[in-house]
C-alpha cells in the first residue's frame, strides 16, 4: 500500500510484538553482498505462458507444475504468440532445462492452488473450474503426477467460488478457499479429504472469510492457514491461525496470529503466501487503507508461531520460498527504511522480488511514514542485494509482477503476470540460478556518459586523484573500483565500495604512479565479483608537483580508509574526510623518520585534538595505526572513534590509550561490554614509538613496534555504527586503566585508519620504514615431488652488515620446520601455502610465500568389470568377461540374448531391462558403454545407460534419453527419480546409429554423478554435459555396476537395443 501525502507519523507500536532475541544485535540488519547461497539476477530462459498469467507453483523432483489462466505455452524467448504449444491453465517443466514437458491436462476454468502429494506420484489442484480432461470436477482435482490423467477413484466436490489453497501430510488433503461445501456437506472455507478415495473427513473449522494459503507445519501437528478472514471457530485470528490437523481446534496461542493482524472488515488485508522450510513458517501480508498490520514478510517458529523475524517492506507482498538459507519473496515494495533500504520515492520506484537470510541478523528502527504500523526493536533478516528488473502485467487484474514462487537444487522459478524480466523475453515463468549457465552476466549499471568522474587535486605529493559516485548492480552490493589511464587495462589504483541506486556515495581514487604536474585522462571500471565491468566517461587530472616519502607509499599501498600524516598536513591522504584540529594542536617540523611531513605536538586539554570532518563508515574488521613520542606520567587516547566531533563523546569504542604508568590498552565495545587487551612495557619514555591496534576475524590484537603485545581470539565484534575519528582525546571514563587525563600530552604522527585487520607482516613493515630501518628479503625455490616438498631459502639476503639468523617454514597444514633448507610429506593432494620467515642479526624479519602442489602418486584403475559379448547366448548374457554372471534386474531373461558380438535386449512398449553383475562392487567408479537401436524416433522414446551402486532397486543411472522427437537428453536418475537433466545440442539418433556413453561415480558422503553421451564418428566431448549431487545415505557406498533401458509405453513394435561392449573401473585404484 502506498498512502497519498507521506508525513511523518507518531510512532505508535504494534502490540504484541516478540522482544528482540539476545543474540540479535539492537541495530538495523546489515545490507549484504550476494554469497553463494542466493541466486544471481541472471533470468535464465523458461518456458514461458502466452496472455495469461501463473498464480501458483510446486515441484517435485526437478519438475515445476503451474497453474492460473492461460491458453498456451510458448518457447523459451520466443515472441508473444509465436512458438505456441497449447496448455490449459496448467504446465509442467523441468526447472534444470527450461524445457515444457508433455504433462498436459485439461481444466476449463481458473487454477489458484498446486500442491504435491509427499510421494511424487500426485499433483493437487484447486480453483474455480467444473471440468478436468472432459469429466466433471468440482473446484478441486487430483492428478498422475507423469501423465495428467485424472486420479482414478478420486472426485471430492468443493461447492462455492474456488478453492484456492492446498496443503497434504500424506494421508489427508486441506482445502482452503471461499466454499460452503464439500462433497454435498456444509463447510465454511476450509475441508479435508482422504487422499486414498476422496472420502470427506470431519475436519470442520471456519473461517469467517477466504481462506488464500495452507501449509503444514513443519512441528507436525497443526494445519496453518493464511488469508482475509478475522476469525476462525469463532476466535479472533486476523490473517493467519494454526489449526489442528486432526480436530480442527484452533491454537489460539500460535504466536504469530497474536502479532500480525490482517484482516479487515471489507476484506482489504491478508496473508497472500504461506511457505516453510525444516523449522519455520514464513508468511507474506498485504493490506490497502489500513485494514492490516503487515506489508512484508513474516518467519514463525515452527509449533509455536513466535516471531522469529518481521521484514516490513512496504508494499503488498505475495509469494514466498525458502531455502533453509535465504527466503525471497515476490512483492511491489517501493519503500524500506526500517531496514536500511530505499526510501519513498515520488513517484514511487517499485521492486519487485526481495531474498533476505533465513535467520536474525538484527532488529527494524522506527517506521517514519504514516499508514503504516511501528514494528521497531523486532528482529529482522538481513536483505541481500539481489534485484532483478519485472516488467508488471495485467492479466489477473493485480497488475503486479511474481506471484509465487518455488525451487529445486540451486534454482528457484518465480511465475506471476510479469511481461519481460531484465529488458528480456520472459513472460509469466522464469529461472534464477546460483550457478547460471555460463556464468553470472547482470553486471553494473551505469557506464560511459550516464557514470562520469571528477577530477580533483590529491593532497599526496606526486599523485592524481579522479572521484566518482559509487555504481550499483542488481546482484552484488560490493564493486571493485579501477582507475585506469585511458587505454591501459591495468589500474594505476583500485578500492572497494558499496553502492545502490538509492544511496550512492563517493570513491576516490588517488595515481600514486602518475609524473608529477602532468596531466593524463582517466578511467574508472567498475567490476561485480563475477568479473563484469563498466567503464566511465574519461576525465583529465593533474597529479600534484612532487613526491610522498617511501612511508607514505607504503601506507596508501595497504589502503587505508582514512590516513592523516599529522604535521604540515590538514588534509586525507587516503579520501575526502579531512582532519579538523583543535587550538591545542599544533605542527611540528620533527616527527618520524621516512615521514617527511612532521609530527603535530598536543597539549594534554580539551583542545589537544584532532578529528575527521565527518563520521566514517565503520567496518566490522579495522586496524587503527598511529606513532607516539610522550613523557607524560598523566596518559591520554591516542586514537579512537566516538560520537561527538569535538568535547567527550556520549559513545566511545576501538579506543587505544596510554595509563598513567605509560602502558597502552587497547578496548572495544562487544555487545554492551567493554573488553580489553594491555601491553605490559612502559612507553612514557620520549622514543617515537608505533601501534596498531587491530580487530578481525581471529580477535582483537596489539602491537607495539612491530611486535604483537596482546592478543585476545574471543573479541571479534565491536559497534559498527558510523563514527568520528578522534585523535588526541576523548571520554576514557569507566575504562580499565583509565588514566588521570582523557587527553595526551605528546606528539603524534602518521595516523590511519584501515577497513581490515593489518597482518602481522604489514605492521612489521610500517614499524621498520618509520624506523628508517631496512629488513631482510626472505626468497625461496620450492620442489614437489609427489605428496613431498623440497624448500631451499639460502637465497634470503640481509641488509648492510646484518646477516641471516633465523629461517621459519610453514607448510600451510599445520606443520613447521627451521633451517634454510627442509623437506616435508603432506598427508593429502593439494595446494598449500608455503610461507618462509628469516630473521637478521638486527632482529628484523620479513616473510615471503609460494603456492605448492603436491599430488599423490597415480594409482592405475583397476577393471571391476568389463564385457566384450565375444560368445553365444540365447537366454540372458551370460558371464561377462569381467565382473561375473549377468542377472536380470528387471525383465525376463528371454528378452536377452548374446550373438554377433553384442548383448541384445528386446524391448517392447513399457518395458523396463536391467542387467546387474552381482559379484562386482564398487563405490568410486567410471563407466563406458557403447551400443545401437534398431529403431529410430518414430519407434518411440528410449533410454539406454549405466547403473552404478545398484543395490536392490536402488542406485544411480546415467542415462541416454533418446526421445520420440529426435532429440537426445542425458539424465541421471536417484532410485528410479531424475535429478538432473539436459539437452545435447545437436545430437539427434536414428536406427543403427553407435553411441558412446560415459559416466562416473565419486564420492562418499556427497556423491557427485557425472555422464555425456555422443555418437560414432564425432569427437568425446571435453566437459561432462550434466552433473548431479547427491547425500542419501544408503547410497554413499559400494554397490553393483549395471546396463538398463526402458522403452516409453506409447511406443509401437520392437526396438531392439545392442550393447556392444560396457567397462567399469574403480578410480583410484
Amino acid at each position: 500500500m502506498l498512502t497519498a501525502g507521506l508525513l511523518i507519523a507518531g510512532l505508535s507500536g504494534v502490540g504484541a510484538t516478540a522482544a528482540a532475541a539476545a543474540d540479535v544485535p539492537p541495530t538495523m540488519p546489515p545490507q549484504l553482498q550476494r554469497d553463494e547461497n542466493v541466486v544471481t539476477s541472471d533470468p535464465i530462459p523458461t518456458v514461458q505462458i502466452d496472455n495469461g498469467y501463473v498464480w501458483a507453483q510446486t515441484t517435485i523432483g526437478t519438475t515445476v507444475y503451474a497453474v492460473g489462466k492461460f491458453d498456451n505455452a510458448r518457447e523459451p524467448k520466443a515472441a508473444s504468440g509465436t512458438a505456441l504449444t497449447a496448455r490449459s491453465n496448467v504446465l509442467a517443466y523441468d526447472i534444470v532445462s527450461g524445457a515444457l514437458s508433455s504433462f498436459a491436462p485439461t481444466v476449463n476454468g481458473v487454477i489458484k492452488a498446486v500442491a504435491a502429494s509427499p510421494d511424487g506420484s500426485r499433483i493437487y489442484i484447486g480453483g474455480s473450474f467444473n471440468k478436468v480432461n472432459g469429466k466433471d470436477r468440482w473446484n478441486f482435482a487430483a492428478l498422475d503426477a507423469k501423465t495428467g490423467e485424472l486420479v482414478p477413484q478420486f472426485a471430492p466436490s468443493i461447492g462455492g467460488s474456488g478453492v484456492y489453497a492446498i496443503t497434504t501430510d500424506g494421508s489427508n488433503i486441506y482445502l482452503g478457499g471461499l466454499f460452503t461445501q464439500a462433497n454435498g456437506v456444509a463447510r465454511k472455507n476450509l475441508a479435508a479429504f482422504d487422499q486414498k478415495n476422496g472420502a470427506l473427513l470431519s475436519w470442520a473449522p471456519q473461517a469467517d472469510r477466504q481462506v488464500d494459503a495452507l501449509v503444514m507445519d513443519p512441528a507436525g501437528t497443526n494445519v496453518i492457514v493464511g488469508g482475509r478472514f478475522s476469525a476462525v471457530n469463532g476466535s479472533s485470528l486476523r490473517g493467519s491461525a494454526a489449526v489442528d490437523k486432526s480436530t480442527g481446534a484452533a491454537d489460539t496461542a500460535w504466536g504469530i496470529s497474536k502479532v500480525v493482524k490482517n484482516s479487515g472488515s471489507s476484506s482489504n488485508s491478508g496473508i497472500f503466501a504461506l511457505a516453510t522450510d525444516a523449522n519455520t513458517v514464513y508468511g507474506t501480508g498485504w493490506s490497502w487503507a489500513g485494514g492490516g498490520n503487515l506489508e512484508g514478510t513474516f518467519a514463525a517458529e515452527a509449533g509455536t508461531g513466535a516471531v522469529r523475524w518481521i521484514a516490513d517492506c512496504h508494499g503488498d507482498h505475495y509469494g514466498v520460498y525458502s531455502t533453509g538459507k535465504v527466503v525471497y519473496t515476490t512483492s511491489h515494495m517501493h519503500s524500506c527504511n526500517t531496514m536500511g533500504l530505499q526510501p519513498q520515492k515520488n513517484p514511487a520506484v517499485y521492486q519487485y522480488a526481495e531474498a533476505y537470510t533465513a535467520d536474525a541478523r538484527g532488529t527494524l528502527s522506527a517506521n517514519t511514514y504514516s499508514g503504516y504500523a511501528n514494528w521497531a526493536g523486532t528482529p529482522a533478516p538481513s536483505p541481500y542485494q539481489w534485484a532483478p528488473d519485472f516488467a508488471v502485467g495485467t492479466t489477473s487484474g493485480l497488475g503486479q509482477a511474481g506471484l509465487s514462487i518455488t525451487g529445486a537444487g540451486d534454482m528457484i522459478s518465480i511465475g506471476g503476470e510479469f511481461r519481460s524480466v531484465n529488458n528480456g523475453q520472459f513472460e509469466g515463468i522464469v529461472r534464477f540460478s546460483t550457478n547460471p549457465p555460463g556464468g553470472a552476466k547482470d553486471g553494473p549499471r551505469l557506464s560511459d556518459a550516464a557514470w562520469k568522474p571528477t577530477a580533483g587535486t590529491s593532497p599526496v605529493p606526486g599523485s592524481a586523484r579522479v572521484s566518482i559516485p559509487t555504481n550499483w548492480d542488481r546482484d552484488d552490493l560490493t564493486l571493485t573500483y579501477e582507475l585506469r589511464r585511458d587505454g591501459a587495462t591495468e589500474p594505476v589504483a583500485t578500492a572497494t565500495a558499496d553502492g545502490t541506486w538509492w544511496k550512492q556515495t563517493t570513491v576516490t581514487l588517488d595515481d600514486p604512479t602518475a609524473t608529477p604536474g602532468a596531466t593524463q585522462s582517466y578511467t574508472v571500471v567498475a567490476k561485480d565479483r563475477d568479473g563484469n565491468i563498466a567503464t566511465s566517461a574519461s576525465v583529465n587530472a593533474k597529479a600534484t608537483a612532487g613526491t610522498a616519502s617511501a612511508y607514505s607509499k607504503k601506507i596508501l599501498a595497504d589502503k587505508p580508509s582514512l590516513y592523516y600524516p599529522m604535521g604540515n598536513v590538514s588534509k586525507d591522504w587516503a579520501g575526502s574526510n579531512n582532519p579538523v584540529s583543535g587550538t591545542g594542536a599544533s605542527a611540528s617540523s620533527s616527527g618520524i623518520e621516512n615521514s617527511g611531513t612532521g609530527s603535530t605536538t598536543f597539549n594534554g586539554t580539551t583542545n589537544g585534538r584532532v578529528s575527521s570532518d565527518a563520521k566514517a563508515p565503520v567496518s566490522s574488521e579495522f586496524s587503527a595505526e598511529i606513532w607516539f613520542q610522550t613523557t607524560t606520567k598523566t596518559g591520554g587516547m591516542l586514537i579512537g572513534s566516538g560520537a561527538a566531533k569535538t568535547g567527550s563523546s556520549a559513545s566511545v569504542d576501538r579506543q587505544l590509550y596510554m595509563a598513567n604508568s605509560g602502558t597502552l590498552t587497547f578496548g572495544v565495545f562487544a555487545g554492551q561490554a567493554r573488553s580489553t587487551i594491555a601491553g605490559t612495557k612502559a612507553l612514557n619514555d620520549g622514543v617515537w614509538h608505533h601501534a596498531v591496534a587491530s580487530q578481525g576475524a581471529a580477535g582483537m590484537k596489539l602491537y607495539v613496534d612491530g611486535e604483537l603485545v596482546a592478543s585476545d581470539a574471543a573479541v571479534t565484534t565491536a559497534k559498527t555504527d558510523p563514527a568520528y575519528l578522534r585523535i588526541g582525546g576523548d571520554a576514557l571514563t569507566g575504562w580499565p586503566s583509565a588514566p588521570s587525563s582523557n587527553y595526551f600530552k605528546g606528539s603524534l604522527d602518521e595516523a590511519a585508519v584501515y577497513p581490515l585487520a593489518l597482518n602481522a607482516d604489514q605492521v612489521r613493515s610500517h614499524f621498520q620504514l618509520g624506523k628508517g630501518l631496512k629488513a631482510p628479503t626472505a626468497a625461496f625455490t620450492a620442489q614437489a615431488t609427489d605428496l613431498t616438498v623440497a624448500v631451499d631459502g639460502s637465497g634470503s639476503t640481509a641488509d648492510g652488515a646484518a646477516s641471516i639468523s633465523g629461517y621459519a617454514w610453514d607448510f600451510g597444514d599445520g606443520s613447521s620446520a627451521t633451517g634454510a633448507t627442509a623437506t616435508h610429506d603432506y598427508a593429502a593432494a593439494g595446494t598449500y601455502t608455503v610461507r618462509l620467515t628469516v630473521t637478521d642479526s638486527s632482529g628484523l624479519s620479513a616473510s615471503s610465500e609460494k603456492q605448492v602442489a603436491v599430488t599423490a602418486p597415480v594409482v592405475a584403475d583397476v577393471v571391476v568389470a568389463s564385457d566384450r559379448f565375444d560368445r553365444a547366448v540365447e537366454s540372458g548374457w551370460g558371464t561377462a568377461e569381467v565382473g561375473g554372471v549377468w542377472t536380470p534386474m528387471q525383465g525376463k531373461s528371454t528378452a536377452l540374448s548374446v550373438a554377433d558380438g553384442a548383448g541384445v535386449i528386446d524391448l517392447v512398449a513399457g518395458q523396463t531391462r536391467e542387467m546387474l553383475l552381482d559379484d562386482a562392487s564398487v563405490r568410486d567408479a567410471a563407466t563406458t558403454m557403447s551400443y545401437t537401436l534398431s529403431g529410430g524416433p518414430e519407434s518411440g522414446t528410449v533410454y539406454v545407460g549405466a547403473g552404478s551402486r545398484r543395490n536392490a532397486d536402488a542406485g544411480y543411472r546415467a542415462l541416454a534419453w533418446h526421445r520420440a522427437d529426435g532429440a537426445t537428453w542425458v539424465v541421471i536418475q536417484r532410485n528410479g527419480t531424475a535429478i538432473a537433466s539436459a539437452a545435447v545440442p545437436g545430437l539427434t539418433w536414428s536406427a543403427g546409429t553407435v553411441f558412446h556413453l560415459s559416466t562416473e561415480t565419486t564420492g562418499s558422503s556427497s556423491t557427485t554423478i557425472r555422464a555425456k553421451v555422443w555418437a560414432d564418428g564425432q569427437p568425446e566431448p571435453a566437459t561432462w554435459q550434466v552433473s548431479a549431487s547427491d547425500a542419501t545415505a544408503a547410497l554413499q557406498s559400494e554397490g553393483s555396476p549395471s546396463v538398463f533401458s526402458y522403452r516409453a509405453g506409447t511406443a509401437t513394435g520392437t526396438n531392439v537395443v545392442r550393447v556392444n561392449e560396457v567397462k567399469t573401473t574403480r578410480i583410484g585404484g
